[in-house]
């Protein structure tokens, strides 16, 4: 993930932001030892942005592209040997967010490498949208794998009673800027627009 994210969060300090910070420091902490990095509840919608980019500009332009309240759904828990899916919560595919993951990996990624014409940034962004954008909130990066059964039961656990405190859905949230560059609970928040 060399360069620049681009987040977007459950509105800061809502009931579902702040269960799911919560619940990725205790997984770190009484699963893993303390050995899994904390971080801010996130779906990244694109990475691989210049390190130059303007934050601001970043973030003012993915806001622009929505063309309605974004609706996130979370659809289930699954885990794979990926350090930054480990274990992770999908998020539900809308067109609302795929288009705002893909118009921003369009301008940002896909229109700033050299020679490339516009159309063929467009073409990339939307195969990468079908094929390759899988949305998810990641609540533990881990070199650890496989996850063992007594682990996922309990995170299991914890999911069922959270969801039951706070629900499954958010609308709307905070588009953020993240240099993405070292260890990730220090990655910098370079800019956000609230949606």
């Amino acid at each position: 993930m060399p360069g620049h994210s681009l987040w977007l969060s459950p509105p800061p300090s809502s009931p579902i932001y702040n269960a799911l910070e919560s619940l990725i420091a205790q997984l770190s902490d009484d699963l893993f030892g303390g050995a899994a990095p904390n971080f801010a509840p996130h779906i990244t919608l694109t990475s691989d942005i210049p390190l130059d980019a303007d934050p601001n500009a970043v973030t003012e332009y993915a806001a622009s592209t929505i063309e309605q309240q974004l609706k996130l759904d979370v659809t289930h828990v699954a885990y794979g040997p990926a350090y930054f899916k480990k274990i992770f919560l999908r998020i539900a595919k809308t067109p609302e967010l795929v288009r705002l993951a893909g118009e921003s990996r369009r301008k940002y990624v896909y229109l700033v490498a050299e020679d490339v014409r516009a159309d063929d940034a467009a073409v990339t962004a939307r195969e990468w949208e079908v094929n390759e954008y899988d949305p998810h909130i990641s609540l533990v990066y881990s070199d650890e794998w496989p996850i063992r059964e007594d682990k996922k039961i309990d995170i299991e656990a914890r999911l069922e009673t959270l969801f039951g405190e706070v629900g499954k859905t958010w609308l709307g949230g905070r588009i953020s800027l993240v240099k993405t560059v070292g260890p990730a609970d220090k990655w910098p928040v370079l800019a956000y627009k609230d949606l």
